[in-house]
């Protein structure tokens, strides 16, 4: 595979798992993103390119048995173990240049879930005397799918039937995601879950037991305490959320509870983000307001990590657990920025 499509990567983790994924060089880099996916690396090449036009290099990476990682696929169960260990290899192979975790939806879970892992090796190695194995410089998530009860449940505790079986079916059960079920099958397998219970309908799915296990934990999953969960990360983290995203509330949950500095950036789109924004002059107001480009960049740097300078950083506070927040207006177009909390 040329360098155009990306170096072939691998990590051989402590258990014998091959995790596979592309490495994205930068000609004179300045940090590493890390992006760990269940949907195919080998298709996120434009996303690991503008990584390097920042000035980083750019490895992603298939999770744990997904695409051309071994393993068994298990969704939420190992992005702690498997996301520390390659942050530890990323440290030994290019030390000294911070990482910053990226992902949006699920790869967002992993990056949350590879900061944690570092936390903890960190405090772990200060304790023993040891050098920290990773250098965590930043957290980038988009949309983010916290983890099981999170995507299961809606802020009032309403079952999210139709994506979570329509996801579960497409991606939660095989290495390669199996072709998205008719609306009308959809329509369906919903109506059974109301009415024979969502974990008993699944018996008519066709699904192998591993798959109606995992569905089982799905449906049994506690909410995170976010608070615990990620209380010993000191980097500081940007979440993007949308105002129509099915996630919306749990990505509030994450800013506020975040024990660093976060900024929460939130805009008129979905889960699809601006590429799910189908009316056309509501697209064109997001981009002449700069879309996403506008926060993440600038954040970046107000961040000392490669980015584009901005006069509305100001707003990002010094204090170590400081609250900021961005909101892109639909109507004007105009992305709004303040500080919401000390």
């Amino acid at each position: 595979m040329t360098a155009r499509h990306g170096h072939d990567h691998h990590v051989r983790l402590r258990d014998g798992t091959v995790l596979r994924g592309r490495w994205w060089e930068c000609a004179h880099p300045q940090g590493i993103v890390l992006i760990r996916t269940p949907y195919d690396a080998d298709e996120h090449a434009s996303t690991a390119r503008s990584w390097n036009a920042r000035g980083y290099h750019c490895l992603v990476q298939d999770v744990r048995g997904r695409y051309r990682s071994a393993g068994r696929w298990s969704p939420y169960t190992h992005e702690h173990d498997d996301g520390g260990e390659v942050l530890a290899r990323l440290a030994a192979d290019h030390p000294g240049l911070p990482v910053v975790l990226y992902g949006a939806s699920y790869a967002a879970h992993t990056a949350l879930e590879a900061a944690r892992a570092a936390a903890e090796a960190g405090a772990a190695g200060a304790s023993g005397g040891t050098a920290a194995p990773s250098a965590v410089a930043a957290v980038i998530v988009l949309v983010p799918a916290l983890g099981l009860a999170e995507t299961a449940w809606d802020a009032d505790g309403v079952p999210q039937l139709r994506h979570r079986i329509g996801w579960w079916h497409q991606h939660g059960r095989t290495p390669r995601p199996q072709p998205p079920l008719p609306p009308a099958e959809l329509d369906g397998r919903v109506a059974q879950a109301r009415e024979h219970g969502v974990i008993e309908a699944a018996a008519d799915w066709g699904w192998t037991p591993h798959a109606r296990a995992g569905w089982r934990r799905l449906w049994t999953a506690r909410r995170i305490d976010l608070a615990a969960r990620y209380g010993r990360v000191a980097a500081p983290l940007l979440v993007v959320s949308g105002d129509d995203d099915f996630f919306h509330h749990h990505a509030q949950r994450l800013a506020r509870a975040w024990s660093a500095a976060s900024h929460f950036a939130s805009g008129p789109w979905g889960h699809g983000l601006v590429g799910g924004v189908t009316d056309p002059a509501r697209r064109a107001r997001i981009t002449a307001a700069g879309g996403l480009a506008h926060i993440i960049d600038p954040w970046l740097s107000a961040n000392g990590l490669p980015g584009t300078p901005a006069a509305w950083t100001g707003v990002l506070a010094p204090a170590a657990a400081s609250r900021t927040r961005s909101v892109l207006d639909p109507a004007s177009g105009t992305w709004h920025h303040e500080r919401t909390a000390p």
